[in-house]
Formats: structure tokens, sequence, C-alpha cells
């Protein structure tokens, strides 16, 4: 991708902390624009994210619930990971229950179930045509949007982890 990339590390405000990551009750979730649920203070910002993009011409579309329960991380990590080395280039692993777990071929990572930021309430994957991605880098920020990690690198190499449709809110 092309342009700067907004990167910043999510934190947990203190009144999610307390439920617990994929825990979060519904009274504290809201709707958000092109479906799905969020934290109330981050749906609010998507939701006037999500406008303002449509007033420019862009079209800001889910592909994900936003928030996901604990048990839908479980269900959706052993899907993509296997316990059994899987042969994948790059190698990407996670370690849970005491275990390493390896990248299936043709997966996109996911977080260890109880790590997701979608976990929080607080995360969001769209779908990234070059114009929403551009429009999501240069103005997602003003409403507490990041990405979580760069496209590439120290090295100049692509990070394999990197998730150009995942955006998280990190404006507490």
């Amino acid at each position: 991708m092309s342009i700067n990339e907004p990167v910043k590390k999510l934190r947990v405000p203190k009144e999610l902390k307390r439920y617990g990551n994929g825990r979060i009750p519904a009274h504290e979730l809201a709707d958000i624009t092109g479906g799905g649920k969020m934290w109330g203070v981050a749906a609010f910002w998507w939701n006037h994210m999500a406008a303002e993009a449509a007033t420019a011409g862009i079209s800001i579309k889910g592909v994900s619930k936003g928030y996901r329960s604990y048990e839908e991380q479980e269900r959706m990590f052993m899907v993509r990971y296997s316990s059994k080395p899987t042969g994948r280039i790059p190698e990407v692993t996670r370690r849970w229950k005491m275990r390493k777990w390896w990248l299936r071929k043709g997966k996109a990572p996911s977080a260890t179930p109880g790590m997701s930021n979608h976990g929080w309430a607080m995360a969001q994957d769209i779908e990234v045509p070059k114009e929403t991605y551009d429009w999501m880098c240069n103005n997602a920020p003003r409403y507490g949007f990041y990405l979580q990690g760069p496209s590439k690198l120290r090295n100049g190499k692509p990070n394999p982890e990197f998730e150009a449709w995942h955006w998280q809110f990190c404006h507490v």
C-alpha cells in the first residue's frame, strides 16, 4: 500500500478490562454502520467516521461483526490454526493452552483467543479496495481508528501479520 499508514497500539480502557476479553456485556455495546457492534464509545466514533466517508463517496463495508465473544474467538482460531506445522511460508505461529499453533495455508492470521482487539469490542474488519484504504489512512485517525501494525517490517520485508482490513479504536 502506498501511503502513510497510521499505526497505533490499542490500550484497553479500564471500563472494559473489568469484564475481560470476549466477555463484554450487551449493555456496553452499540450498533455500528456497516453491521456489527462495538463498545459504545468506539461505535459513536465509527458511525461518525462512516458518515463522513459516505459524504466523500467512500463506503466502509464491514466484513466482520466487530465484537467477538471469547467463544467466537475460539471457533475462529481452531479453523485458522493447526496444532502441527503446516508448511506455510511465511510461518505464523501463536501460543495457546501451553502449546504452539501454526497458521494454516490460505488463512489470514487471527489473535489467540482472549487476546483479540475484537474481544474488547474495539475493532472492525472492512473491505479495503484502494480508495477505501487510502481514505482510512488519511482520515480514520481523526476518529481514533488505526491499523495495528505496518505493512512492512523494519527490514523492508512484508509484515506477515499485517491486516489492511483491521481497524481498531485507540482514541481513549
